[in-house]
């Protein structure tokens, strides 16, 4: 059984991120474990009054949000878990530990100064984490159904590499895969590449069940813009993209605009680390 971890705070970005992970939990039959890491951050945004007990308070939470669940068999198969320290170094370590299949993490899409702080730990957790990672902003509601999922392709080897969990995801659901290949400049070497990329990612797609594959070349000098404009344009529900850890999160071909990729996108991101895909499984 696979084994997905849902990192709560309580926060409306975190509920509707469990709401995303159970609907997931469903189609894949896994296990779900639901961890809220004490620091003095989440201890305050609890607001909580004084004297309450923050662990009995932080029970009851979860007392509720397992309540909530419909599917007896998926209830059944949650877990709670309670941990204190740094969220970042916690929710990897843990997952790492635990042999954690996906994470799900809320992105809160906040303005100012806060957005970057928010969004500099979901992108530490993305880089760090050896699992694939799915961030949902606060008001992408579960009820829009995961129909269409949009996965960029470039000229890099690993760009292939999250075809497998995006065409599971694809099958379960029922979606269309639209693959966007996206052309940084005129060389007709990459180019060539980047359309052998893109054609062999249909050829798998097909054969590994994808009802619908919609293929899209376009040039662009700003590949988040162009990817969440495509995305948005499909009515996308997710967007599957590889990231580079050693650009300190940055997605793959988006340079320093990763950094904020993840925290801006009103459209659920899948990210992968090729660290450890690139090494057992290169190429298709």
């Amino acid at each position: 059984m696979e084994k997905f971890l849902v990192a709560i705070d309580f926060s409306e970005s975190s509920k509707n991120t469990f709401d995303h992970a159970l609907s997931v939990a469903e189609k894949f039959n896994a296990k779900l474990i639901l961890m809220w890491v004490e620091n003095s951050n989440s201890v305050k945004n609890l607001k909580l009054e004084k004297g309450v007990d923050v662990h009995a308070a932080v029970n009851e939470k979860f007392d509720n949000l397992i309540a909530s669940i419909s599917n007896v068999a998926i209830r059944n198969n949650v877990e709670v878990r309670l941990e204190k320290g740094d969220t970042v170094n916690t929710v990897v370590k843990s997952a790492k530990k635990l042999e954690i299949n996906l994470i799900f993490e809320g992105s809160h899409g906040a303005h100012g100064f806060r957005k970057y702080l928010l969004g500099s730990v979901a992108n530490k957790i993305i880089a760090e984490a050896t699992c694939p990672v799915i961030t949902v902003r606060h008001n992408r509601g579960v009820n829009r159904a995961l129909k269409v999922i949009v996965i960029p392709i470039d000229s890099t080897l690993d760009t292939r590499q999250k075809l497998p969990l995006s065409v599971k995801l694809a099958r379960l659901f029922d979606a269309e895969i639209h693959l966007l290949g996206l052309y940084f400049n005129n060389v007709d070497n990459i180019k060539r590449l980047i359309n052998s990329y893109t054609e062999q990612a249909e050829t798998y797609c097909i054969k590994n069940g994808v009802k619908n594959v919609v293929v899209h070349y376009i040039k662009t000098e700003d590949g988040a813009r162009t990817i969440l404009n495509y995305a948005k344009k499909v009515d996308a529900g997710l967007i599957s993209v590889m990231i580079d850890a050693e650009l300190g999160g940055s997605m793959w071909s988006l340079r320093s605009q990763g950094k904020q990729f993840v925290n801006q996108s009103p459209i659920p991101i899948l990210s992968i680390a090729n660290r450890e895909l690139i090494k057992s499984r290169p190429g298709l």
